[in-house]
């Protein structure tokens, strides 16, 4: 079988999780000593190449995201559909359905996070109805948009509880996979939503407050941040990039790790 030759290693699926974490953890690290520190006269060098003098931009939409993320979620996918054809293979009906449910999410997750679907459709729903980004009709189509996916997920999570709960590493990491996502989706969400009707956005709000803490200590980091701003919402990017992007790399860590280790327990049942 197509699987026997991974079901002999001793690798230990939790690794992958770990690595990523160890790597976010560098990623903020590398933000301190560069941004903040300056180390080795780094930052100097980013401010006089690039019209956005933060290393953390840059690096957090590449390649934390792009393509790092959509690289790790299709990995997840390919080890879910690889269950999904044992499960055909043995006749399993309810490992097929849960597995190919939780697949669709995924690669809808995918699709979004590499298209920015929402995003696109949302401008239409505001061209159409005549109202500026973010009011009404586009932040509440946003909220369904999110719910739709959201649904799958947990449809999957609760109607097929009886196959992944025995299993207690995929177990643990699909439910804080779960976590991750809830906690990057609602920020997301409250970050922008309803902005043009409320009259103001958490992210810029929080982003300020964050730039103005970690990032300006002097008329000078103040002067490279206004000229900054001239270029990019920097502030609203600080919380979209650096918070938001870290916590949804750690969530395709997690379905990454959680998928890998469905896949080694299912293969493993019944042989030897």
């Amino acid at each position: 079988m197509p699987y026997k030759l991974y079901h002999r290693t001793t690798f230990n699926p939790s690794y992958i999780f770990y690595i990523a974490l160890i790597f976010i953890l560098l990623s903020h690290l590398s933000v301190f000593l560069i941004d903040i520190v300056n180390i080795f006269g780094i930052r100097d060098f980013i401010i006089s190449k690039l019209e956005v003098p933060y290393f953390w931009y840059h690096w957090f939409l590449v390649p934390v995201e792009i393509p790092l993320q959509w690289y790790i979620l299709g990995a997840a996918i390919f080890f879910f559909l690889l269950s999904a054809g044992i499960a055909y293979e043995r006749k399993d009906k309810k490992v097929l359905h849960f597995l190919l449910i939780l697949s669709s999410g995924l690669v809808l997750m995918l699709i979004e996070d590499a298209g920015d679907v929402r995003h696109a459709l949302r401008h239409y729903i505001e061209r159409f109805s005549d109202e500026i980004t973010y009011g009404f009709y586009g932040s509440t189509f946003e909220l369904f948009y999110f719910l739709v996916i959201a649904s799958i997920m947990i449809y999957a999570a609760v109607k097929y509880k009886d196959i992944y709960w025995k299993h207690v590493k995929f177990r643990r990491f699909l439910i804080l996979t779960y976590i991750f996502y809830a906690v990057a989706v609602c920020l997301s969400f409250t970050g922008v939503a309803y902005r043009a009707v409320t009259g103001y956005a958490f992210y810029d709000i929080a982003g300020e407050y964050l730039m103005n803490l970690l990032f300006i200590s002097d008329n000078a980091s103040l002067i490279i941040y206004e000229n900054a701003k001239e270029y990019a919402r920097v502030d609203f990017y600080l919380m979209d990039m650096l918070i938001e992007e870290s916590i949804e790399f750690l969530g395709a860590a997690g379905m990454l790790t959680a998928a890998v280790a469905f896949f080694k327990k299912y293969s493993d049942i019944g042989r030897t």
